[in-house]
């Protein structure tokens, strides 16, 4: 049998998410072992959360990190940071563990942020990710977002 399904592209499918969120139920919120708070930064409560875990069970999509407008599982008010960088991610300098160092969890957060408050304003995904990329830059906390530092 032929698939007939519509061939959604990325910017279609993150569109539709960003769409989406308005109407997200403010009551949902996603609890477990797999994701802890680290703080409050800019109005949002910025979690580590074990991404293995969340690929495995929410979304074989999640990468680095996510908010609201780019998951649809992801509390508007929220930051998920993954505590390791996931097998095959194109960052440099990470250790054999792949943990997440906390420059790069601050970094993050700031890029995650940045990116959230550029789409709230109905910016696109791909052209908020390019600001929030160049924010990290600007800021300086990695020597650049793709490369990990440790000290």
């Amino acid at each position: 049998m032929e698939d007939n399904r519509p061939n959604i592209s990325w910017a279609e499918l993150e569109l539709k998410i960003q769409k989406s969120a308005v109407k997200k139920d403010g009551k949902f919120i996603l609890r477990g072992r797999w994701k802890k708070f680290i703080r409050k930064q800019d109005g949002f409560k910025a979690y580590l959360v074990d991404g293995e875990w969340v690929r495995f069970n929410l979304s074989v999509t999640f990468e680095h990190a996510g908010h609201g407008l780019v998951h649809e599982f992801i509390p508007m008010d929220e930051i998920w940071v993954d505590i390791k960088h996931y097998e095959g991610c194109p960052c440099r300098n990470v250790r054999e563990d792949r943990k997440t160092s906390q420059k790069c969890f601050n970094s993050t957060v700031i890029h995650e942020i940045t990116e959230f408050k550029e789409m709230k304003k109905g910016m696109p995904y791909w052209p908020a990710h390019q600001i929030a990329l160049d924010k990290e830059r600007e800021l300086g906390i990695l020597a650049d977002p793709y490369t990990e530092d440790y000290n």
